[in-house]
C-alpha cells in the first residue's frame, strides 16, 4: 500500500507513530538512500510551492540503491498550501514509493478525498473515548514501546492520563531509559513516576527552562522538591541528561529529527525533533555554558560553598532558563526546504 495518513491533535503522538512506520517500511535497508522527510510547517508561505514540488518529486524519483522509497510529507494542513499536485500524484502514483502524510488539524478536502479513494492506511493518534478502547490502546502504545506492563500498572496509568495523552510520550521515554525493555513493569515500578495530581513532571521543568519562562521554571523546581518526591540530585541528573542530548548534537552535522535521535539514543522523532531545535537555539558557547554551570552547581551541591540545595538549585535554574530568551519573543530559524537522509 503506497499511502498513508497519520493523525492526531498531539505533535508527539503523530511523531511517535510516524517514527514506528517509517522504521517499519525502511527496514534493513539504506536509510540515506531510501527515506526523504519535508516539513510544510518549517518553512515559510512563499516557499511551499516548491516545497510541494519537491515532494512530488522525490516520491517519482527511483532510488539509485534500492527498489523502493519512503518519502514523509509533515503538516500537510498547513496553511495556506496548495496540495493539487499531491493529489494529482496520489491518482496516478508509483509504485516503488511509500508516501506518508501527516497532519494535525483538517486535512484539505481534495485531498482528503483522493487518498480515501487510493485505499491509504489512516492512523488516528487521538486515544478512543470508550474506557475498555483506551486501556488496549495505551497498552498498545508501551508494547510498541518496547515495554512490558503488568494489568495493575496499565490500569494506573490509564487513570492517571485518561484523555489526556500528550504526556504519554515524555512517560514512556522516562519508563524505558530507566527499565529498559527486558523487566515487566509493576505497579510499584510506575507509580513513582505518575505522583498525585498537581504532580510535577520532569519535563515540566525542562520545557519552562527551554521556554526561558524563568518564573515558571523556579515554581517548578520548588514544587519538585517541597513535594519530596525529588531529592536535589536527582533534579541534576535529569538536567544533566537534558543538556548532555543538546551538547551531542551541536556540531555533530544532524540536519534532521531522524539523525538526532540516533545521536541521543532515542525511539522518538518528537525527541529527536526537540532536543535538535534546543541544540540550534543554544549554539556551542551557550551549551558549553550550560555544562559549565552545571559542573558548578554539582559542586556547591556536594558541599563546595555551604548554600542551602534549594538555593544552589533556584540560582542554576534561573541562569539555565535565561541563556534562551522567551520563547514568544524569539524570531524562527528558516530552515532549508528539505530535510534528507
Amino acid at each position: 500500500m503506497p499511502f498513508y495518513l497519520i493523525t492526531g491533535d498531539d505533535a508527539r503522538l503523530i511523531s511517535a507513530q510516524l517514527s514506528d512506520l517509517v522504521d517499519q517500511l525502511v527496514g534493513d535497508a539504506d536509510r540515506s538512500s531510501v527515506y526523504e522527510s519535508f516539513d510544510f510547517a518549517e518553512v515559510q508561505s512563499d516557499d511551499r510551492d516548491a516545497m510541494v514540488a519537491q515532494v512530488v518529486n522525490a516520491a517519482q524519483t527511483q532510488s539509485l540503491f534500492s527498489d523502493f522509497k519512503v518519502v514523509v510529507a509533515r503538516n500537510v494542513d498547513t496553511t495556506p498550501l496548495d496540495t493539487a499536485p499531491i493529489v494529482d500524484y496520489v491518482r496516478t502514483p508509483s509504485e516503488q514509493c511509500h508516501l506518508i502524510l501527516t497532519a494535525s488539524g483538517r486535512v484539505p478536502k481534495a485531498l482528503n478525498d483522493a487518498l480515501k479513494k487510493a485505499g491509504a492506511a489512516v492512523f488516528e493518534t487521538a486515544p478512543p473515548s470508550k474506557r475498555r478502547e483506551l486501556v488496549e490502546w495505551y497498552k498498545t502504545k508501551f508494547i510498541e514501546a518496547g515495554l512490558k506492563i503488568d494489568a495493575v500498572a496499565l490500569e494506573e496509568v490509564v487513570e492517571w492520563l485518561g484523555q489526556d495523552s500528550a504526556r504519554l510520550p515524555g512517560l514512556l521515554d522516562v519508563l524505558v531509559s530507566t527499565y529498559g525493555e527486558k523487566q515487566r513493569l509493576s505497579f510499584d515500578d510506575v507509580s513513582p513516576f505518575l505522583g498525585q495530581a498537581g504532580h510535577v513532571q520532569p519535563w515540566d521543568l525542562t520545557d519552562s527552562i527551554d521556554g526561558g519562562d524563568t518564573a515558571n521554571a523556579l515554581f517548578m523546581l520548588r514544587r519538585m522538591l517541597r513535594s519530596g518526591e525529588f531529592h536535589p540530585f536527582q533534579v541534576m541528573s535529569l538536567l544533566h541528561n537534558h543538556y548532555v542530548k543538546a551538547l551531542r548534537l551541536d556540531g555533530s552535522g544532524a540536519a534532521d529529527p531522524v539523525q538526532a535521535m540516533a545521536l541521543i539514543n532515542s525511539r522518538s522523532d518528537f525527541q529527536g525533533r526537540k532536543y535538535l531545535e534546543l541544540s540550534r537555539a543554544l549554539g556551542s558557547t551557550k551549551v558549553t555554558d550550560a555544562v559549565h554551570l552545571l559542573a558548578r552547581a554539582d559542586r556547591a551541591l556536594r558541599g563546595g560553598t555551604g548554600l542551602e540545595n534549594e538555593v544552589v538549585l533556584e540560582v542554576l535554574v534561573a541562569r539555565l532558563s535565561r541563556l534562551l530568551p522567551p520563547k514568544a519573543s524569539r524570531k524562527p530559524m528558516r530552515r532549508g526546504a528539505a530535510s534528507r537522509r
